[in-house]
């Protein structure tokens, strides 16, 4: 049986070990803010447990969606293109 280790980062991101993959799920690291998205406003209120720096080696990114700001903000999305793979919808990718 593989071992998986999960590693609950804040918010919707979580580091998942898995077989020696490193995954990371929805990256968002900028510190507590408002996201507001149309007439709605998306609040966060704890930032993240890790820095990208202290995350080390990564091995890809499963992004089920970045249409929200508090599931790929600005920063996720900066580590986002240092990695060689991220997993996500079309929409995403364009």
């Amino acid at each position: 049986m593989t071992a998986v280790r999960f590693h609950y980062q804040g918010g919707p991101t979580a580091l998942l070990e898995l077989a020696g993959m490193r995954l990371l799920t929805d990256p968002t690291f900028e510190p507590p803010d408002d996201h507001p998205i149309g007439e709605r406003l998306l609040t966060k209120t704890q930032g993240p447990a890790l820095t990208p720096d202290a995350l080390r080696r990564l091995d890809a990114i499963p992004l089920p969606h970045d249409q929200h700001p508090d599931n790929l903000d600005r920063l996720g999305r900066e580590l986002l293109s240092t990695l060689p793979t991220a997993l996500s919808t079309e929409a995403a990718a364009n």
